[in-house]
């Protein structure tokens, strides 16, 4: 269960985020991130007297949810949220300001008489995953899918429900992963863990979904878990929860994605994004940028936009490379991977057989040495400290049959 920490209310508000390759330089986390990033956040300038939550990206515009309402008095109000009910709008990335510019209506022919909820597109951008509720029960969103006509701007056709809708549940906040394979979701379906679970279903080359399935323990909890966001290259998952210990309402957490459905324990994105009301729907706009949205310092349950900067925290892994007599092995090709088979760096051993690369908190690397007389060698590290000043030492001993082990 989720407790409440009134620390620092004063510093909730937040930032554009930029997952920078340089290491931060005379920066301090607070207590509560332990992330493994650096956050910047200002609040953006576009928000309005009405509901403001980012959804995703499209041709390089923002598109958001709102309850901002169309013409002099819109389409009437929601019983629960005492908001207008909500559509979807659309905002350019970056003006002259270096801020979003007015949004305007993102597309009148997804746009019905009750909510419209969050969306999320293939990679292509000719697909998109769309929620909506109806009047008569504004809480319970249906997932749907539709195909943007060829050589149209935002004609969207052959509108399709997801065969796990049911009026029995809601099924929320989608997202599609960056590679296409996986939509992500929330759903209250009955065989959660309890409230709203996060689920992910295979995408088929159709554009059809699979099965979902439930991420699990180390991700859901007995109370609501909302919003995923992966990162552009999968191996982390951002999401929304009020059961995970945090500051208060929802806090956005980080895990991370080792594959085949193994997820590190959540880490809160500490007290510069996340504050003691309910901040949810992390965005990445590209490598460099997002957003979020908070009701902090707001009456009920309006929400405004927030863009943040994010700065990686690197550290130190070092070590000496030996034979199995203890003896130093000069001239070895030592390589260190990421966890999806990406090499990251390469580098040969002097006469102190010694190397070193930079790492990144909470993430699974495999070192690999090759060397001629030898087989090759790999042996897993797994980094799990934020510490900025962190240095890991790993000595390693390769036989020549290719064992590479810890000394």
């Amino acid at each position: 269960m989720k407790t409440t920490s009134y620390v620092l209310l004063s510093a909730l508000l937040f930032c554009t985020y930029t997952f920078d390759k340089t290491d931060p330089s005379n920066s301090k986390i607070d207590d509560f991130n332990d992330s493994g990033y650096i956050f910047n956040v200002n609040v953006t300038k576009i928000n309005s007297q009405y509901s403001d939550i980012p959804s995703a990206v499209f041709r390089d515009k923002l598109v958001i949810v709102s309850s901002k309402k169309i013409g002099a008095i819109g389409s009437g109000k929601d019983k629960v949220t005492n908001l207008p009910y909500t559509n979807l709008f659309c905002t350019d990335i970056s003006n002259n300001n270096g801020d979003f510019s007015v949004p305007i209506l993102f597309s009148r022919i997804l746009n019905s008489r009750g909510n419209e909820g969050q969306v999320s597109f293939s990679p292509d951008q000719h697909t998109i995953y769309y929620t909506k509720s109806k009047r008569k029960n504004s809480e319970n969103y249906q997932m749907y899918l539709a195909t943007l006509e060829k050589d149209s701007y935002g004609n969207w056709v052959n509108h399709t429900p997801l065969n796990f809708n049911s009026d029995e549940h809601s099924v929320e906040t989608p997202h599609v992963s960056y590679d296409g394979q996986y939509l992500y979701f929330s759903s209250n379906m009955e065989g959660g863990l309890g409230g709203f679970d996060i689920y992910k279903a295979k995408i088929n080359s159709n554009g059809s979904v699979g099965a979902p399935v439930n991420l699990g323990p180390t991700i859901n909890t007995e109370m609501d878990e909302k919003y995923p966001h992966t990162s552009l290259d999968g191996g982390e998952l951002f999401f929304s929860s009020n059961g995970h210990e945090g500051q208060g309402g929802f806090d956005i957490f980080i895990s991370n994605d080792y594959g085949n459905m193994e997820y590190a324990i959540p880490r809160n994105l500490g007290i510069i994004v996340n504050s003691i009301r309910d901040d949810i729907a992390f965005t990445l706009i590209n490598d460099d940028n997002g957003v979020f949205a908070s009701n902090a310092g707001n009456v009920g349950l309006r929400f405004n936009m927030y863009k943040f900067n994010a700065r990686a925290i690197y550290q130190n892994l070092e070590g000496i490379i030996f034979k199995e007599n203890d003896e130093i092995l000069a001239d070895i090709t030592v390589s260190l991977y990421d966890n999806n088979g990406n090499e990251l760096e390469r580098q040969v051993t002097g006469k102190d057989g010694t190397y070193r690369f930079k790492v990144r908190p909470f993430v699974s690397y495999q070192i690999k040495t090759s060397k001629e007389g030898y087989e090759d060698g790999v042996i897993i590290f797994q980094s799990k400290d934020t510490n900025l000043n962190l240095a890991y030492k790993e000595d390693l001993e390769l036989s020549p049959d290719g064992t590479l082990s810890k000394k």
